[in-house]
């Protein structure tokens, strides 16, 4: 049976920071969830995630976002308001995760959907661990994931 919320972490975790979204699925995994939540590990996967969606009434992602505030700058915002927040930034999967958004809106009825952005401070550098700015943030980051989903 699919549960009516999923949280779907997305990113790179070759590159650092990219990967923060994966980082926090993962980290939310191991956690006590609400029976209503669904929580998956999207890696750097696009338009092929679409087929999580069908029947979710809510669809969180969380990923790394460029955007002009400081490293770990949590940022809240629907596709539409994406595109008005930010510029594209360079990302690994970026061109799917559009699509991904696109086609989302296709689905009858389609899911709220709510990005949850956190902005990195390195992510275009290979490395498996998240840098200084956000390896300390990962509980904060569960946690207001947790608290939107309550």
């Amino acid at each position: 049976m699919t549960k009516p919320v999923l949280v779907l972490g997305v990113g790179n975790v070759l590159l650092s920071d990219e990967g923060i979204g994966v980082h926090i699925a993962r980290r939310l995994q191991s956690m006590l969830l609400p029976p209503h939540v669904e929580v998956i590990d999207g890696g750097t996967g696009g338009y092929e995630l679409i087929g999580f969606f069908p029947e979710r009434k809510k669809v969180i992602i969380v990923d790394c976002v460029e955007a002009a505030e400081h490293a770990g700058t949590i940022i809240c915002a629907t596709p539409d308001e994406l595109a008005l927040r930010w510029e594209a930034g360079y990302s690994a999967h970026q061109t799917g995760l559009s699509e991904l958004l696109h086609h989302a809106r296709l689905l009858v009825p389609p899911p709220e959907i709510l990005i949850l952005g956190i902005v990195p401070q390195v992510h275009t550098r290979p490395g498996t661990s998240l840098s200084d700015a956000l390896e300390p943030m990962v509980d904060l980051i569960a946690s207001r994931v947790l608290q939107i989903v309550a």
